[in-house]
């Protein structure tokens, strides 16, 4: 091998270190440096990304295996609570998350509010709501499956197609 191969090889070695190395500090810059926000605003802007990044809306219910058809309302008890039990007539304060039951994707939940609960007579809510809520204890945790009948109907809302089964999870974690 002449001195310029062996020049040529050389060199050619010391690029690919180099090229390899600098890609590599570059990658682990970049994951270890997030942009910086340029509005002027940051903070709050900041904070709003961090609300958003466990988002559960638009993501898979878990433990939930879609189905076809709900006939009737189903009531599963997944933790049986050890607190006041909640009566048809009754305010309640829940944490909650709403699916398709056809799909299993989550179209709205209470944990993407910051983890706020919500309050609300049972009286306020769809069918589905006033007639599987009640017998829950607080601290307890029950999965809904509601026939569209006693949800949206045909009319469907914003977030959810006419004629749509849902499942929700709920959190009962208080009663009045």
């Amino acid at each position: 091998m002449s001195k310029k191969q062996r020049a040529a090889w050389l060199f050619l070695t010391g690029l690919f270190i180099f090229t390899g190395v600098g890609l590599g500090l570059w990658s682990f810059w970049v994951s270890t440096h997030p942009p910086k926000d340029t509005t002027s605003n940051s903070q709050t802007t900041n904070t709003a990304k961090d609300k958003n990044v466990n988002k559960l809306k638009g993501t898979q219910l878990q433990n939930f295996t879609p189905v076809g058809k709900v006939d009737t309302l189903q009531k599963i008890d997944t933790t049986v609570g050890n607190g006041t039990e909640a009566a048809a007539n009754s305010t309640v304060t829940v944490n909650y998350t709403g699916a398709l039951a056809s799909t299993g994707v989550i179209f709205e939940s209470s944990l993407d509010n910051s983890g706020q609960p919500v309050t609300f007579g049972l009286n306020q809510v769809i069918k589905g709501w006033t007639d599987g809520v009640p017998g829950m204890k607080v601290g307890g945790t029950r999965r809904l499956l509601i026939p569209a009948a006693m949800a949206y109907g045909a009319q469907g809302s914003a977030t959810i197609p006419a004629n749509s089964d849902l499942v929700f999870d709920i959190t009962l974690l208080n009663v009045k």
